[in-house]
């Protein structure tokens, strides 16, 4: 759990997805950002922009509030691009902000290099990483082996925004879909520890599938290659690291739950 953030306004740009109807949860974030972030009018997946509709026009398993969720998402990225940002921080309406959540990301991001797409700020499991630069603290800057599945909170650059945008079928929710950022070429990077998550306050709009999705047998040999051009960034040297300490990890989370 991350500590509870009511700092001042951040300079960078802040946008907040969220329905109409989740007043709560508007205040909720109201709270934590002193009203300093645009609110991204969310759609429900019968709802969507005609613009978007394209990209889930398939025969695709995702559920109605998975393909909301996705749009909503996709809106954001329109508008940074729209306002001319070179980058923006976008959260969901129930991201718990941690007392330097401003912070950090402002430092983050000016130590990032170049070319880089789009930066955790939460991650809800021990994803591999190699440390890159200490950022605050005990904060890092870190390169994921494979992106971690969550979009709570994130930043997002103008090329990052491209590359989520580019037309083509949405099969995966967009979580998942971020995770596998390799087949739209997103140069993912994270805060570790992170400096948001999601809130417990909240319950989730979407309810989960009656049955489980295994996405990597869509396309085995393009998730094989995913995953070595992650390991090939990392080095092979720091990815063995990586994943060794990744595994230690979760083993000492399942003895702590057991």
């Amino acid at each position: 759990m991350v500590q509870l953030n009511n700092s001042c306004p951040a300079a960078m740009q802040v946008f907040v997805i969220n329905l109409a109807s989740a007043t709560d949860r508007l205040a909720y974030m109201s709270e934590q950002l002193g009203g300093a972030f645009e609110r991204i009018d969310a759609v429900g997946g019968y709802a969507v922009p005609t613009r978007l509709a394209g990209n889930f026009s398939g025969a695709i398993p995702l559920l109605p509030g998975e393909i909301g969720c996705y749009a909503s998402h996709l809106m954001a990225a329109e508008t940074i691009l729209a306002r001319g940002l070179p980058y923006a921080i976008v959260l969901e309406d129930d991201a718990e902000l941690a007392s330097d959540f401003h912070e950090v990301v402002e430092t983050c991001v000016g130590r990032l290099p170049a070319g880089w797409d789009i930066v955790g700020l939460s991650d809800v499991k021990h994803c591999p990483h190699h440390r890159l630069s200490q950022l605050s603290g005990d904060r890092y800057l870190v390169r994921y082996a494979h992106f971690p599945k969550t979009t709570t909170a994130y930043v997002l650059s103008r090329s990052g925004c491209r590359k989520l945008l580019a037309p083509r079928q949405r099969t995966r929710p967009i979580d998942v879909d971020i995770r596998y950022g390799w087949e739209m070429g997103l140069n993912g990077y994270g805060i570790l520890p992170p400096p948001a998550g999601p809130s417990e306050k909240f319950a989730s709009f979407i309810p989960k599938s009656t049955r489980r999705r295994f996405y990597w047998r869509a396309n085995p040999l393009g998730y094989l290659k995913g995953r070595i051009k992650g390991v090939c960034k990392l080095g092979l040297v720091n990815a063995a690291r990586a994943y060794l300490a990744s595994s230690s990890s979760t083993v000492s989370d399942r003895q702590q739950r057991s």
